[in-house]
Formats: structure tokens, C-alpha cells, sequence
């Protein structure tokens, strides 16, 4: 019986114990980390801290510190000091420095870069600040893009600028502007030559700036221009001024012109050449006369490109336009008309065939080409042509033109290789009936029949029958300079007649 109540006192202390244990015990504090201001001058009182307390259970919390659990902590002197922050049995440490003296307001120096030049950037040291502190004392520092806010070159004129040294904010003006003028040179392009009367037109410089830039200013307002006066002949020092600088050149002022009329020029010029010469008459004002020579900057139209008849223009001074035609045609050369062979000239060679003068027939696509279709099918294969040959152009006053320049005289042989397009291809035809031809001028009397081009009876399709003609026209006069060969339609449908299928002209040199 002992035994047995011996035991149940034993469990019931135990449970006891047991409870006291979880009801009673708090959760024990495993760290604490402090922050707070570290920099006290003399005679300041605690500006408090934040204090993280860590529990062994994992738990975290933040409380602010008050003066009550700090320990150490003395501003009546200067130097350094150890705060001691204590709870619940865990003590942090807080290093403080307490100073005799301390920074109560910032200035910009005079020094400081204030002009800029507009999209420039800041640099680290342009603006400099005297940090003043409360016994007197000034501290220099160089201010950095990162202490600036409201920094901006976009736009010319005046910006303010925010400097922010730590709890201290100042205020300075930047002045922006467009980069000055290093070097000015006149262009070429620039107008230096003027006429008794005339007013300014403009100038054009390369300019060169400060910042390594450069560009084309042309200045074309009278007012930005000094010295210049067309009152009378001669030679004129003009000034013009950009931005900061100023520069002089030299204009010269020439007669008056009351008229200008086209005296010579060069006709004929071989394909590919350069311009050769032309004259022009200037009348003056005082009723003189000059004949000077057409300059290549004088022409707005100059094309030797290919054969034909060209017109080219001429502006004097942009005082009056002027305007004559040149010919321009393929060349045969001197050695190889010396060795009597023929030439053959390709219809579609605009070098030496000039079609410009003649027009499509009705609904047609182009002037040439090169294919035919076989009879019953959509299939197209070659017409047999060396290159390509003309068509849909057999229109009553069509002509086709062939031009060449020859470096001798002498006697010639016109000859060529053609289809007949009579009656859907299917029918020869004369020369004679289709094309009344001159030659340098002269009429020529044309032989010579065409066979039937159709290889079937189907209309227009197998057209693969050519037929070469040497002789044409009999013995033709070649004369040095342009021969100029003209076929004129003088009939022709695409019902009747589709007429000439060219394929090229032969000329051959006696």
C-alpha cells in the first residue's frame, strides 16, 4: 500500500513538473543585431536604433531601441565610443563617433564648368563644391555625375542643375549652346561670279566646330553678309559671318548680259563621246558683243549614251536656256572599213537603229522580239533570229533609221535579213511595195523579195523562214562623217501586212 501511493505521488510531481515547464518558459533569445547612426556630434542625445532580435525557435522581430535599454553611450566628449544595447539577456554592441564638428552646407565653386556645348555630357570634376562645416572649416570636393539630378544639354539656353552631397542639397545654372566655329572654308560649289545688278544668291562653307564635328552651312540671308556690291565691275571682298566667326572671300562682278544667243556647236558625235564645243553670243549692256565657249557645267542635258537625235540644253548663268540637237550614232572605223568587209547591224543595236519614230500597231506588247509559236500549240521556241527583230510596227509612217559615221569616203552596200509578214506570213513581198528609202538624203529605189516566213499555212505561227538580201538598193555613196540610211513605211496592217520582221542590216564597204 506503501509502495503503490509512493508512485502516485512520484507521477504527479512529474506532471507537475512537466507543466511548469511548457506553461511557465518562454522562448529563449538566440541573437540581436543593432543599427542605427553611427555619427553624434558633441551634446546630442540618443537619435535611437532598430534592433533584430533572432529566437532559438527560428521566430524573428524587429523593436526599436530606447535609451533605457542602452548602456555607454556619452556625446560629452568627442571620440570613439561603444554603445552597449541589452534584452532579455543578449547584449549588441553599436560603434559610434562623436564629432566636435560637422558639415552644415555645400557651395558650387566658382571654377565649375557652367558652358556646355548642346548633347555634351558631364564629366566627373566639372562642377567642384566647398563642403562648410560648423567650426569654419571648408573641404573641397569634386562633384560626380551621380550626385547631380536635372543635368540636361537637349536643348540650348539656361537649365538648373541639383548638386546632393549627403543630407545637403545646392542649386547651379548651366548655360547650353551650340558648338562654336573652329574653321570656315568656302565650298566649292559656292557662287563667285556675279553680273553688274545682280543680287545675292548664297554661300555655301565647310564648317568645322570645336567639338571635332563638321558640316555644309549655306548662308543665303543678305543680312548675314557684308561688303557685297554689284554696283559695278570688278573684284569684291565679300564677309559672312556664322555664329562666332566671320570669313571673307573674293567675288568677281562682271558686264551686264542683255542677251545670249547659240552661234556653233558640235552636230555629230560618235556613241560614248565626250561633249566636244559650242559658242555662245553674249550681248552686253553697253551694247558689246563676246563669244565665249559652252562649259560642261553650262549643260543640264548631254547623253551620247546611245544613237539618235538628242537634244541638249544650255543654261547661262541661269539667266537663259538654250537649246540644240546633236546626232549621235555608231561608229565604223577607219582600219576596218580599209579592210572591204560587211557590217552587220543589229536591228535592236540602238547605236546605229534608231526606231523612235515608229509606233506600235494596235493592242501590241513591244517593239521586238524573239520567238514564234509552233503551229496548234501554246509552245514558243526561237523564230531563228541572230538577236532580236522588230515587230508589230508595220504602220503607214513608221520609219526606221540607221545611222554610222564613217572616217573615209567611199561606196557602200546596203543589204538585209528580214521576214515577209504577208498575208499571215504566208506570202513573199517585194521591197518596193512596203518602204520608200533615201539615203544621205537622196532617194534610193529598193529590190529584192522577202519569201514567205511561215514554215505552215497555219497564220502567224512557224515563222522561221528568213530570207538574207546582200543588195537592196545597188551602189550607194559612203561619205565621211554621218550616213544616214531612212526605210518610211508606206502601207501596212496587222491584217495584210506584218512587215518588216528585221532581223539586222548589212553594210558592206567597196
Amino acid at each position: 500500500m506503501k509502495k503503490k501511493l509512493l508512485c502516485i505521488l512520484i507521477i504527479a510531481a512529474l506532471a507537475v513538473s512537466a507543466c511548469c515547464m511548457t506553461a511557465c518558459g518562454e522562448d529563449a533569445v538566440k541573437s540581436l543585431t543593432v543599427r542605427g547612426q553611427t555619427q553624434y556630434i558633441v551634446g546630442d542625445g540618443f537619435e535611437g536604433a532598430t534592433l533584430t532580435v533572432v529566437y532559438e525557435s527560428g521566430k524573428r522581430e524587429q523593436m526599436n531601441v530606447t535609451e533605457d535599454m542602452t548602456s555607454g553611450f556619452d556625446t560629452s566628449v568627442a571620440g570613439e565610443k561603444t554603445v552597449i544595447i541589452s534584452y532579455k539577456g543578449k547584449i549588441a554592441e553599436l560603434e559610434i563617433t562623436v564629432s566636435d564638428f560637422y558639415a552644415y552646407a555645400i557651395a558650387v565653386t566658382d571654377d565649375s564648368v557652367t558652358d556646355y556645348v548642346k548633347g555634351s555630357s558631364y564629366k566627373d570634376g566639372d562642377a567642384k563644391i566647398n563642403v562648410i562645416y560648423t567650426d569654419g572649416s571648408t573641404v573641397p570636393e569634386d562633384v560626380t555625375s551621380d550626385m547631380l539630378s536635372g543635368f540636361d544639354t537637349s536643348a540650348i539656353g539656361k537649365t538648373q542643375v541639383s548638386v546632393t552631397y549627403g543630407r545637403l542639397t545646392t542649386t547651379y545654372d548651366i548655360s547650353v549652346r551650340d558648338p562654336l566655329v573652329t574653321e570656315m572654308k568656302l565650298s566649292e560649289s559656292s557662287r563667285t561670279v556675279y553680273r553688274v545688278g545682280d543680287t545675292f544668291d548664297s554661300v555655301s562653307f565647310e564648317v568645322t566646330y570645336e567639338d571635332g564635328t563638321s558640316d555644309t552651312v549655306t548662308i543665303d540671308d543678305a543680312s548675314a553678309v557684308g561688303g557685297f556690291d554689284t554696283s559695278s565691275e570688278g573684284k569684291k571682298t565679300v564677309r559672312v559671318s556664322y555664329r562666332n566667326k566671320t570669313e571673307s572671300y573674293e567675288i568677281t562682278v562682271l558686264k551686264a548680259v542683255s542677251d545670249v544667243t547659240l552661234v556653233s556647236y558640235d552636230e555629230l558625235y560618235g556613241v560614248g563621246d565626250e561633249f566636244g564645243s559650242a559658242s555662245l553670243k553674249l550681248t552686253y549692256a553697253d551694247e558689246s558683243e563676246e563669244t565665249v565657249s559652252v562649259t560642261e557645267d553650262m549643260l543640264s542635258q548631254f547623253d551620247t549614251s546611245s544613237g539618235g537625235v538628242h537634244t541638249v540644253v544650255v543654261d547661262f548663268e541661269g539667266r537663259k536656256t538654250l537649246s540644240y540637237e546633236i546626232t549621235v550614232a555608231g561608229r565604223l572605223e577607219k582600219a576596218e572599213i580599209a579592210e572591204s568587209g560587211a557590217y552587220k547591224l543589229q536591228a535592236e543595236d540602238n547605236d546605229y537603229t534608231d526606231m523612235s519614230g515608229a509606233v506600235m500597231q494596235e493592242g501590241a506588247k513591244g517593239k521586238f522580239e524573239n520567238v514564234t509559236q509552233k503551229a496548234g500549240t501554246n509552245e514558243e521556241y526561237s523564230n531563228g533570229a541572230d538577236g532580236y527583230s522588230t515587230s508589230n510596227i508595220s504602220v503607214e509612217g513608221n520609219k526606221i533609221v540607221i545611222r554610222f559615221i564613217s572616217e573615209t569616203e567611199g561606196t557602200f552596200r546596203l543589204g538585209m535579213r528580214a521576214q515577209s509578214g504577208s498575208n499571215s506570213g504566208k506570202s513573199d513581198v517585194d521591197l518596193a511595195t512596203v518602204f520608200n528609202a533615201t539615203v544621205n538624203g537622196n532617194a534610193a529605189t529598193l529590190s529584192g523579195t522577202l519569201k514567205a516566213a511561215s514554215a505552215s499555212n497555219t497564220n502567224w505561227k512557224d515563222m522561221t523562214v528568213w530570207t538574207e538580201l546582200e543588195d537592196i538598193a545597188g551602189e550607194l555613196t559612203l561619205v565621211k562623217g554621218l550616213n544616214t540610211v531612212e526605210f518610211a513605211f508606206t502601207q501596212g496592217t496587222a491584217q495584210t501586212i506584218r512587215f518588216p520582221n528585221i532581223d539586222y542590216f548589212m553594210i558592206t564597204v567597196a
